[in-house]
């Protein structure tokens, strides 16, 4: 049986179970979807996450283990410089400041740690400190103040993974704080987290499966924060849930090879209730009121308000639709030429889109009144 992995690591493997959580960061009227353009970090590696601050994007590129900055306060992404990480492939990153200081955390892929970096007045980077000991860590991480939340994979067939927090507090000295192991979705089974994301206190975690039967095996599992302990029982989903965007209650999660979205009331995180499902077309429609139209296969998400983004991964295109009503979403608007978008990351008045192949570009897709 084929596995689902993460579209975009290094190591090449195909579709995910698989840092962008909900972003409520720009003015509600600033939702539509504009003008297009983008980088090429590097002719051989893969980006895989973005994170910002300031003037300052930053791109991490697996394969080469660097990671890029980009001067982005003229609204065009401006190369600044760029910084060799400890390892091959570094993937999430999350932003913070710490004692007046802005730090960079970077999980690493391949060598299942986290790394601190301080990030200079020029944007530039400095090696700060490093942590071990995290596994199989993938690349959808959650910030909460100095605590870095990680899904780790687990070993098909072997054991469940989980989430770890790893605080930062003492950015040169990262500790591993709390690992909380995930439930099996049915007997036998066994959970594969790609990506969390956090709201009031719980973390909301996609886990896909390939345990049998495939179709009932997918989970979304929710974590007390506090605790680092498991709260209610885990939501069946279809398979190969992707990320998971929350607002207001409700959860918006992609899916790649049901090609839909599903809104899921979580205002209760021990008794989850799906409230819909919108199959999606990378024509532009939900609902699946398109004839012909191609599926669109999901996989990043981002919010602003009531629009939610989604990219659809196979089909080079990033979508806008209106979430309003949970349960009658539609899309708004569509946006083409965005190859593999693997991370929808807000930033201002930009969305910011890594391609997930060798050589593959970030997105700058502009933002404005619709």
């Amino acid at each position: 049986m084929r596995r689902k992995l993460l579209p975009g690591l290094a190591i090449s493997l195909a579709t995910a179970l698989c840092s962008c959580g909900t972003s409520t960061g720009a003015a509600p009227q600033q939702v539509a979807l504009g003008a297009v353009t983008s980088v090429t970090p590097s002719a051989t590696g893969v980006p895989n996450a973005v994170a910002t601050v300031g003037s300052y994007e930053f791109v991490s590129v697996q394969g080469t283990g660097q990671i890029f900055t980009y001067n982005v306060s003229t609204g065009a992404q401006v190369f600044a410089s760029v910084y060799a990480t400890p390892c091959k492939d570094p993937s999430g990153m999350v932003v913070t400041a710490i004692g007046g200081v802005n730090v960079l955390a970077v999980v690493c892929y391949d060598t299942g740690s986290l790394v601190t970096l301080t990030i200079n007045g020029d944007g530039s980077l400095t090696a700060l400190g490093s942590v071990g000991g995290l596994g199989t860590p993938y690349p959808g991480t959650a910030l909460s103040g100095t605590d870095v939340l990680i899904p780790i994979f687990g070993k098909n067939l072997v054991s469940n993974g989980g989430v770890a927090k790893v605080s930062i507090a003492t950015p040169a000295a990262p500790a591993i704080t709390g690992m909380t192991t995930l439930a099996s979705p049915v007997a036998g089974g066994y959970a594969n987290p790609g990506f969390v994301t956090l709201a009031n206190g719980y973390i909301y975690v996609a886990a896909g499966s390939e345990s049998l039967p495939v179709d009932q095996s997918s989970t979304i599992q929710v974590v007390n924060e506090a605790t680092m302990t498991l709260v209610g029982s885990p939501l069946t989903v279809a398979h190969s849930p992707q990320q998971i965007a929350v607002a207001n209650g409700v959860a918006f999660v992609t899916f790649y090879d049901a090609a839909q979205l599903e809104s899921i009331d979580v205002s209760n995180p021990a008794s989850m209730k799906v409230l819909g499902v919108a199959p999606l077309t990378a024509s532009g429609s939900a609902g699946g009121s398109s004839t012909g139209a191609a599926a669109c296969n999901a996989i990043p998400v981002a919010m602003i308000g009531t629009n939610l983004y989604a990219g659809c991964y196979d089909q080079a295109t990033v979508q806008r639709l209106d979430v309003s009503d949970p349960t009658a979403i539609k899309v708004l608007q569509n946006v083409s030429g965005i190859v593999n978008p693997q991370r929808l990351v807000v930033d201002g008045a930009a969305l910011l889109v890594p391609s997930a192949q060798a050589g593959g570009a970030v997105y700058r897709i502009g933002l404005g009144a619709p």
